[in-house]
């Protein structure tokens, strides 16, 4: 039983695919096969079950891939070649919120035993991605129940409304109606905006005009001509920060919860503990800047 056998297994196991485990191992999909029944017969047990071409792990193949990892975890002690993507693998993140996108970008990761990749898109296109294995990890506010998904909290983001000092100087029972009045800015290509302006507004029951901006640039200049409101995450507030803007702290209701989502059967994956322990500082980090943001934010008086 050779060492390159079980990193083969590893891969295949990481995606049950061998496709996919090709893709990554460039090697092609027969030669994967065929290393894989060598194994197998070595064994004298399947470690996959197959159904068409769908491979998943039997329950032979569940009971020995910690066993594997654990192997070629002392391999890399030793240092011991191994492949790249298995020594140095690099882990696939993804964010549904951009401005989260972007925060990321801000701490970046330097442990050089791993690298990480972020991609943005909808929530359930990424966690159906998470579920087909086609990314590690996935950062949403979207709650799900699902048994192949295991789900962490990661922060509690607080929402706040951006307005023009003059526009809106305060923000109180007394002056809510006056919001209906007021058109709210909105991200055009961004739908994570216009669905949080969207909660916004349905919640103070108010149907305003839209106003559809292309960029945070234009945002902030819309601001400043008194063209309308506009609602914003608290990370953001230093984006749009101006003497004229005044920010003003929404009802605790709105504020969203983000969590981290790892498919279950990636628990075995090669470092990915330290990218979950990397991400878990990461966002407290952005909860210590956020919570820094809220300084000279005006609260809503209910």
């Amino acid at each position: 039983m050779s060492i390159e056998k079980l990193e083969y297994f590893y891969v295949i196991a990481k995606y049950n695919s061998l496709s996919k485990a090709s893709q990554e191992l460039f090697i092609g999909i027969s030669s994967l096969s065929s290393a894989l029944k060598s194994l197998e017969s070595e064994l004298g047990y399947d470690l996959f079950t197959r159904h068409g071409k769908k491979l998943s792990l039997s329950e032979e193949g569940e009971k020995i891939l910690p066993v594997v990892k654990r192997i070629l975890e002392e391999a890399k002690k030793i240092h011991f070649p191994l492949y790249p993507m298995i020594d140095c693998p690099t882990f696939k993140v993804g964010v549904s919120e951009s401005v989260f996108l972007f925060e990321a970008g801000e701490y970046p990761c330097r442990n050089e035993t791993y690298t990480i990749t972020y991609t943005h898109a909808a929530p359930l296109t990424l966690l159906n991605q998470l579920k087909q294995k086609e990314v590690d990890l996935v950062i949403t506010d979207s709650l799900v129940d699902d048994p192949q998904l295991e789900r962490t909290p990661l922060i509690r983001s607080k929402i706040l409304l951006a307005a023009n000092f003059s526009m809106l100087p305060t923000l109180s029972q007394a002056t809510l109606k006056l919001l209906a009045h007021l058109p709210f800015i909105v991200l055009s290509d961004h739908l994570g905006h216009q669905q949080l302006t969207q909660r916004m507004t349905d919640y103070f029951q108010i149907a305003p005009e839209y106003l559809f901006c292309q960029d945070s640039l234009g945002i902030h200049k819309w601001l400043h001509m008194k063209k309308g409101v506009c609602v914003i995450h608290a990370i953001e507030k230093e984006w749009l920060a101006n003497e004229w803007i005044r920010f003003f702290s929404l009802p605790p209701a709105l504020s969203l919860d983000y969590y981290l989502y790892k498919n279950k059967s990636n628990s075995e994956l090669f470092g990915i503990e330290e990218v979950e322990a990397h991400l878990k500082q990461l966002f407290r980090e952005i909860a210590r800047k956020e919570n820094d943001s809220l300084e000279n934010v005006s609260f809503h008086e209910d």
